[in-house]
């Protein structure tokens, strides 16, 4: 593990993620972290696209961006302190999988480190799952924390 990334959105299963990146750093803190938080995209119905209606729908995705970045920076205080040089990325998009795939393509990452609620394969079967999505996605290894 030299380049992880973390998709990250502030949910219980992703900070045991996070909790066991950053002890895992205390043995070995040669890698980096990117951390991924991804919105979904704010989505209008109807055939009424006023140029308002266009102004509100841009201002929805700039929030839902900087509410991606919000909580991407959470996890990157944690893994800061506790010495992992990690970057933030920030995504609204209606496709999770395709972003963490571009991120990992776009920095080299060789492994990916996510939080999973733990439920059996009945429960993905009916649910579907989002690391199983990304496990299934992903040409790198993928390491489940539950």
């Amino acid at each position: 593990m030299k380049t992880v990334l973390l998709p990250y959105d502030g949910s219980e299963p992703a900070k045991r993620a996070l909790e066991y990146l950053t002890n895992f750093a205390k043995e070995h803190s040669s890698f980096t972290v990117h951390i991924l938080n991804v919105q979904p995209e704010p989505r209008m119905y109807g055939r009424g696209r006023t140029s308002i209606l266009i102004d509100v729908l841009q201002q929805l995705r700039d929030d839902a961006r900087e509410h991606a970045a919000e909580i991407a920076e959470e996890a990157a205080v944690q893994l800061r302190a506790a010495g992992l040089e990690c970057t933030t990325h920030a995504s609204v998009s209606p496709d999770t999988v395709h972003e963490v795939n571009r991120i990992i393509k776009e920095n080299g990452c060789d492994t990916v480190v996510m939080g999973t609620r733990g439920m059996g394969g009945l429960g993905n079967l009916l649910l579907g799952s989002m690391a199983t999505q990304v496990i299934h996605s992903v040409d790198i290894p993928v390491m489940l924390i539950k």
